[in-house]
């Protein structure tokens, strides 16, 4: 499986920030025919957001790209990597926003480094020892277990620092 490599607040891949919907498009199209199984909906793996002149200033990876490549910043797997310890890991490199979100773990962001993690749901270890889970059909504890992992990853512009 072919590696997709997040540098910090400039691309994944051959995606970059700062890119047309056109230059994005045909990235997408060369990583779809490199495909080793059908990958029509390619496409979806990716969302964009743009600025008023139409170059993209954020990057949206959803967690099936996996199903493809292995999503790798500084040699981590971001979405085969728990989110707790993505989250610790990356935090030693660069704090994370302290914010709402990030104390429910839903979401974290990472400024410095220009990412951001999302996940619907959260899960932890003891969750999965629970009688709660215990009692449910293997179809959805399998399910229930993908929340321990992100299944987003935003990759952004790193704002600049203010200069005094």
């Amino acid at each position: 499986m072919d590696n997709l490599i997040i540098e910090e607040g400039r691309s994944v891949g051959t995606l970059r920030i700062g890119m047309t919907k056109q230059e994005l498009d045909q990235c997408v199209r060369t990583y779809q025919e490199k495909c080793i199984r059908p990958c029509g909906f390619f496409y979806s793996l990716f969302k964009y957001e743009y600025d008023s002149e139409g170059k993209v200033t954020h990057i949206h990876i959803t967690d099936t790209v996996k199903e493809y490549y292995t999503c790798l910043f500084r040699d981590i797997d971001v979405f085969n990597t728990k989110a707790s310890k993505l989250v610790e890991e990356l935090d030693k490199i660069s704090p994370y926003i302290r914010d709402n979100d990030a104390s429910l773990g839903f979401s974290y962001t990472f400024p410095k480094l220009g990412l951001s993690f999302w996940r619907n749901h959260v899960r932890n270890e003891e969750y999965f020892h629970s009688e709660e889970f215990k009692e449910l059909d293997p179809e959805i504890q399998e399910d229930e277990m993908r929340y321990l992992y992100f299944e987003t990853t935003t990759i952004f512009l790193i704002p600049r620092e203010e200069e005094h």
